[in-house]
């Protein structure tokens, strides 16, 4: 067999190993108990994101950023809907650790109130949506916002993978806006797009 059918073998052979591996306790996860009235959650999620101009702005500064965002959550209701809408909700809160790269390196510190709406009917795979609003501080001084204080805000979506009960693995989307709401000049505010990786813990 030449070195190049090998690789290719072991490809597959690994390829599918980590999709037994990643199955094989999905199975055996209970959505409905992972989710259910009185559980607490604690997750963290890293993640990035870069600049964008959706209101055609004659120039933006191109700020690009790495976060970090712990989250605490409890679950106050009980799952609802049924089928593929079976749902859950999630309230938290969640600290906000944030290190602009570009233009130059500053950071912003804060914490958010966050709500994240499971679809718990799919399966093993949880679909969400998200949407976090907080407040911070920040050194961060570009043309678009120059304060010591920001608001933040973020909408999102993303899955949710159980590989064992009671541990969920999510991948999001989170559109972020950070704006000083007029307590310094300019105010014309940042929005990035960006992408989140996480994990989270669930006790009943």
């Amino acid at each position: 067999m030449s070195h190049g059918h090998r690789s290719s073998a072991w490809g597959m052979l690994g390829a599918a190993l980590l999709l037994a591996v990643m199955a094989a306790p999905a199975r055996g996860v209970d959505t409905e108990a992972e989710f259910a009235k009185g559980t607490t959650i604690l997750g963290l999620q890293v993640g990035g994101g870069v600049q964008f101009n959706p209101f055609n702005d004659q120039s933006i500064t191109g700020i690009s950023f790495l976060t970090a965002t712990p989250r605490l959550s409890y679950l106050p209701f009980a799952p609802f809907g049924s089928g593929w809408l079976r749902s859950a909700i999630e309230p938290g809160l969640e600290a906000w650790f944030q290190y602009f790269l570009e233009p130059r390196p500053s950071s912003a510190e804060g914490l958010k109130l966050a709500l994240r709406y499971h679809f718990i009917g799919v399966g093993p795979v949880v679909p969400y949506l998200e949407a976090t609003a907080g407040v911070g501080a920040t050194n961060l001084n570009v043309q678009e916002t120059r304060s010591d204080f920001t608001f933040v805000l973020d909408a999102g979506a993303g899955v949710t993978y159980f590989v064992l009960p009671g541990v969920g693995v999510n991948l999001g989307y989170r559109f972020q806006h950070l704006s000083n709401g007029g307590f310094g000049h300019p105010n014309r505010g940042v929005n990035s797009n960006g992408g989140v990786l996480g994990v989270s813990f669930h006790f009943h």
